[in-house]
């Protein structure tokens, strides 16, 4: 695929372009062995199943250490191919303007589609607690899928051109996410309360 057909790279005068919505999801539909395939988020999978499978470990213990480990297997079974999947969708989102259209993609979409899988996969398998699971694990991805497109906007934890090893990214990520959760607010509420006093 011609560098001026990729959403995540194109860039016009040395500035990303403005890409939207609807142009990344025709090229993920033209090029989806380019955009999906070939940039299989490894670094996504790997920690997402991580996480995953401790918040589906803790919440069926309280039934038994069988049922926790069993909802663990479950977990590494089919969570790291999907979540490296779903990563590398959201990565070609990350030029997306305006950012919010795709944050809501991201936040909406996504979840909407993997705890549907989530959920048929512990059901066949009889995971104990298997709603309570469930709704643990949506109400994580409701903060960790926009913390994630917004972390891939800034070329971090992305896979292909413009990656950096997973050792880097992870030492990045104290500094970013302290942008994006502490600074960037105190930045937009300053702001607010700067136009209120010239109004």
């Amino acid at each position: 695929m011609p560098p001026t057909m990729d959403p995540t790279t194109s860039t016009r005068a040395g500035a990303p372009l403005a890409i939207t919505i609807v142009g990344v999801l025709s090229s993920l539909a033209r090029h989806p062995v380019q955009l999906v395939l070939r940039r299989w988020n490894w670094k996504a999978a790997v920690l997402s199943a991580a996480m995953r499978s401790s918040i589906f470990f803790a919440v069926n213990l309280t039934s038994s250490l069988d049922s926790a480990i069993s909802a663990v297997l479950t977990e590494l079974f089919y969570r790291a191919p999907m979540v490296g999947t779903l990563a590398a969708v959201s990565q070609t989102f990350r030029r997306v303007q305006p950012a919010w259209k795709a944050s809501l993609m991201i936040m909406v979409a996504l979840p909407a589609l993997a705890h549907g899988i989530e959920f048929a996969i512990h059901s066949l398998r009889g995971t104990a607690k298997l709603y309570e699971s469930v709704a643990a694990s949506v109400g994580f991805s409701m903060f960790t899928c926009v913390l994630s497109y917004l972390l891939h906007r800034r070329d971090v934890l992305i896979v292909g051109e413009g990656s950096r090893p997973l050792l880097v990214d992870i030492f990045q990520l104290p500094g970013e996410l302290f942008d994006i959760l502490v600074t960037k607010p105190i930045r937009l509420l300053r702001g607010t309360a700067s136009s209120r006093d010239k109004a």
